[in-house]
């Protein structure tokens, strides 16, 4: 009700003044109010980094000061007076075509939808109805015409497609009195159809490998669901389909968590409101599963009783080609929960146009459960949004063996063609003993070969190992194949970070272990539940890995 809100990772207060809207609050300097294609924003301006500006223009905060007003009524004059007040001073700082709001379609596609569900919800009960609805329709008679000039097809099709062709059919379907309205839908379904049925896999995962950007079309194609349904117009299969398919993945990593893991890119942006949460439907709760996602590369062995586990193993691709933009170098890399609590976890984004070395640190290979060789990523990063060398991932088997042991193989080529190096991962859970992860490293030469581990939980140095206390207990990990280190928030070789936020980073512990010599080479590490009983298997499993691997090699 200050008109206080989070830009990202950042602090950011609504004033009055213009200047309000062109301020950076990750550098505290302005951006410049000129025609939006002169303004260099890209990597490497001398103001900050442009998707920090960006969110409190997004204007998603007045849909959350109107669901204050739906459900607080104590507070709704006030909320609505903020609103009305906050998207005047936005139209009235940002003219046609003039500041940074402007470069990005999809901003303006996002702006518009949440500009539209903000008035919508208390149209009633706005003080200055005719003000409001007139600087509605200046923001939707200018922002508009521009998304549709502007649209982000071919090699960057992507997310930002699916936003825009949303927000032409939002203007199209709302503001019918527009001439060109008709024409914004048409063209907003046509690409909305298509993108639907293109980045939404056929196992309900996203093309651009990032969970986060996954959720976001989701839930923009389930608003224009919404939107045509509540206009009791056909909605499109693709779109239907696109929705649910891709709603039942989400869910199956989300089960009883309260926010999805990070996996590829992630930038905390919303389609709508960061208060307002799509029901995907619950998934099926069975007490040990083990799901494959064929299509997107995912496999997930969890269970819901009676102390709940996920563990999620990545054998997908870099993403969409054929910039692979939102990907990371994560091939094989592993993210596991026990109980409600984190324990390896993937490093995050923290940063787009900022520092270059942290951009390039949190998207290559070290940030990532995985192995490194000779200190390069999987992929070549050749922008900030490009890669070139992808790698390819093969899922070699998935069982259940007759011991009751969930069993996952998989591997990757992304050090074969520069360094004749092949990664193969064995992944196994034992019940009532716990998890193996097996690396055997392929290849002729001298090498040196980095495993890491990324974890949520400050570990504990034990006699053979380290320890991590949850509170279901406590999880003992030995690793074996190299010298092992305890790194934390290290600088100079930029180790031990994670980014829950975008725009902000904290240190974390991560283990670390190293070989230097020839190949083959392998590394096994255990995770097993302290007041176990049982040993693992662990022979027997190394066995039946190489196994494996014999039979893929020579078949």
């Amino acid at each position: 009700m200050e008109g206080k809100w989070n830009a990202l990772g950042f602090a950011w207060k609504w004033e009055p003044a213009i200047s309000t809207w062109n301020y950076a609050p990750d550098t505290g300097k302005s951006w410049p109010r000129e025609f939006f294609g002169a303004i260099p924003y890209q990597v490497g301006n001398s103001i900050g980094d442009i998707r920090v500006a960006w969110e409190p223009s997004r204007l998603q905060q007045l849909v959350s000061l109107a669901l204050l007003a739906r459900h607080e009524k104590v507070h709704a004059g006030k909320a609505i007076e903020l609103l009305e007040a906050m998207l005047s001073s936005w139209v009235e700082a940002n003219p046609p075509l003039t500041g940074i709001h402007y470069i990005s379609s999809m901003e303006c596609a996002l702006r518009l939808i949440a500009a539209c569900h903000a008035i919508d919800l208390v149209r009633k009960n706005l003080m200055t109805p005719q003000r409001t609805w007139t600087n509605l329709l200046r923001l939707v008679g200018s922002h508009a015409p521009l998304i549709a000039q502007r649209l982000s097809l071919y090699s960057s099709a992507g997310n930002h497609t699916v936003a825009e062709g949303c927000g032409l059919i939002y203007a199209g379907t709302l503001f019918s009195e527009f001439p060109e309205a008709t024409e914004w839908k048409i063209v907003g379904m046509r690409i909305l159809i298509q993108e639907a049925e293109r980045q939404v896999l056929p196992d309900g995962g996203g093309i651009e490998q990032a969970l986060g950007y996954h959720h976001f079309i989701t839930d923009l194609l389930g608003l224009v669901r919404a939107l045509l349904d509540h206009h009791g117009e056909c909605v499109p299969a693709a779109i239907t389909d696109a929705v649910q398919k891709g709603g039942g993945f989400l869910q199956a990593f989300l089960g009883s968590r309260r926010a999805l893991p990070q996996i590829g890119d992630y930038d905390n942006g919303y389609a709508l409101s960061a208060h307002l949460r799509f029901d995907w439907g619950r998934g099926e709760e069975q007490r040990v599963s083990s799901t494959t996602f064929p299509n997107a590369g995912y496999s997930i062995i969890s269970r819901h009783s009676p102390v709940p586990f996920r563990l999620t193993f990545d054998h997908g691709s870099l993403g969409m080609p054929p910039c692979f933009a939102h990907g990371h170098a994560d091939a094989l890399s592993i993210i596991f929960e026990y109980g409600d609590q984190e324990v390896l976890i993937d490093s995050g984004t923290y940063t787009y146009s900022g520092d270059a070395a942290w951009r390039s640190y949190f998207r290559g290979t070290q940030a990532h459960n995985t192995v490194v060789v000779d200190h390069i990523d999987q992929a070549v990063q050749e922008t900030a949004f490009m890669w070139s060398k992808p790698f390819r991932v093969q899922l070699i088997r998935k069982n259940m063996d007759p011991g009751g042991a969930f069993v996952l193989v998989a591997s990757h080529d992304g050090y074969k063609e520069r360094l004749g190096v092949t990664h193969w991962r064995g992944v196994a859970f034992y019940p009532n003993c716990g998890w193996l992860v097996w690396d055997c490293l392929s290849g002729t030469g001298s090498h040196s070969l980095e495993l890491n581990w990324h974890l949520a939980i400050e570990p504990i140095r034990r006699m053979a190992g380290y320890a991590v206390q949850t509170d279901w207990g406590a999880l003992h990990f030995r690793i074996d194949g190299g010298a092992t280190a305890l790194l934390k928030g290290e600088t100079s070789s930029m180790s031990g970070w994670r980014s829950r936020t975008y725009g902000v980073k904290e240190p974390i512990s991560t283990l670390r272990t190293i070989f230097t010599g020839a190949l083959p080479h392998e590394f096994v590490t255990e995770i097993r539940l302290e007041n176990s009983s049982v040993s693992l298997p662990i022979a027997a499993a190394i066995s039946s890995f190489r196994g494996v691997i014999h039979e893929a090699t020579t078949n």
